[in-house]
Order: structure tokens, then C-alpha cells, then sequence
């Protein structure tokens, strides 16, 4: 199996209508569909409402497909969640931290403005912050992206082009959530001159060392 983060990425840019005939699908191209209905089922019913029944009928699969690997919905929503996310990989180095945290910024973007970031918006708009099953999200599939983000400024440490002292949780936080934040209150699509905003008048002037100013 992949390594978590990057399973199925090619085949989860298929169309999400996606249909195989005359033949059984499996692996990637079936995972893909799994993958493909939860999103759509998630848009259409939501969370609560939402049933391995409902998926396996949407993915044109059996429920036996899916409780082999996913033993609750809880399971497999998390996984498909890891698997639509952007990858928690590093970003090249792209020579500033701006260039690289727009680089992820991006990635997000190009995520929430496809049926994903429907999905998302559907879900989190109808569970609490506090609900348990968004705290195992903010565990298993945000917090590496979180992780990723720090080294980002870590790397921008290095560079020179971030304080040191701006290598927190809460400031590699700020351009993803206020990301989130827009999702939540008006969907998609998230816009290249919002991520703009975000980066210059958000996140940078949290980041970039304070000017030096003359003497006297």
C-alpha cells in the first residue's frame, strides 16, 4: 500500500462520475470510486445522514468492499479526507517563504475548489469544533500538514527570511485556516487574489524579521 498521504492521488483527478463496465474494478480505480462517492455523499446527505450503505450504492460496489477495509464511516471519511487532502510533503524550495508557503496555500486551494472542498465545507459546517470524529481529523489528517507547514518556517529560518521565533503552532496555522475559514462561509471557489491577501497581509508580516531601523 502507498504511503499515507499519497494513495490514489492520479486516479482521484478522474472525473468523480466515474464508471468501469464489463469488468469487476479493484484497487486503485475501485478505492477511487470509494473515494468519490463519499465526497459526493457527503455534499448531498452529510455526515450524520451518511451510510456505508449510501456509499457502496453511489460507488456501484458492494458493502463486503468497503467493510474490508474501513470498519466504520468514521474510517473511511478520514481516509478519503487524507487521500483528497494535498500531500504532506515538504515543497521545493522555491528560494522565499513566501513562494513556499503559496506553493501549499495553493495546493489547498486547487483542493477546496474541486468536490472535496464541498465536502468539507458540508462536513464541518455540520459538526462541532469539539465533536470526537473532527478531533481524530485534526489527528490523522491535519496535523502532518500542520507539521509540514513548521517545517516550511523552519526552512525559512535558515534561509533568513523568517524570525525564529515565529516557528509556532499557531502562525503555521494562519494561512490554512483563514483558508478554511472562507470555505466554511462562502464554498468555493477560494481565488488566487484571496490567497494573495492572506499571504501579505497575514501571514508575512507574521513571519518576516522586523526592518532594521537607522540609529539616531
Amino acid at each position: 500500500m502507498p504511503p499515507r498521504g499519497l494513495r490514489s492521488k492520479a486516479t482521484l483527478a478522474m472525473p468523480s462520475d466515474m464508471k468501469v463496465h464489463g469488468s469487476r474494478r479493484r484497487g486503485a480505480t475501485l478505492e477511487a470510486a470509494i473515494f468519490a462517492a463519499v465526497l459526493e455523499q457527503l455534499s448531498d446527505v452529510g455526515f450524520s445522514a451518511m451510510t456505508m450503505e449510501g456509499v457502496a450504492a453511489s460507488a456501484h460496489t458492494g458493502k463486503a468492499a468497503l467493510y474490508r477495509r474501513w470498519p466504520s464511516k468514521e474510517d473511511l471519511v478520514a481516509d478519503t479526507l487524507d487521500a483528497v487532502m494535498p500531500s504532506f510533503e515538504m515543497p521545493r524550495d522555491n528560494g522565499s517563504a513566501r513562494a513556499d508557503i503559496a506553493e501549499v496555500l495553493d495546493r489547498m486551494a486547487t483542493t477546496m475548489n474541486t468536490p472535496a472542498g464541498c465536502a468539507m465545507q458540508s462536513l464541518f459546517g455540520e459538526l462541532d469544533p469539539g465533536h470526537e470524529f473532527i478531533q481524530t481529523l485534526h489527528e490523522r489528517v491535519f496535523a502532518p500538514r500542520k507539521a509540514m507547514m513548521l517545517d516550511v518556517l523552519r526552512r525559512g529560518v535558515v534561509r533568513g527570511d523568517v524570525r525564529p521565533d515565529a516557528v509556532k503552532s499557531v502562525i503555521a496555522e494562519a494561512g490554512p485556516a483563514l483558508l478554511v475559514q472562507r470555505l466554511l462561509m462562502y464554498g468555493p471557489p477560494i481565488d488566487a487574489g484571496f490567497i494573495a491577501s492572506v499571504l501579505d497581509e497575514v501571514v508575512m508580516p507574521l513571519i518576516s524579521p522586523a526592518p532594521v531601523r537607522p540609529r539616531g
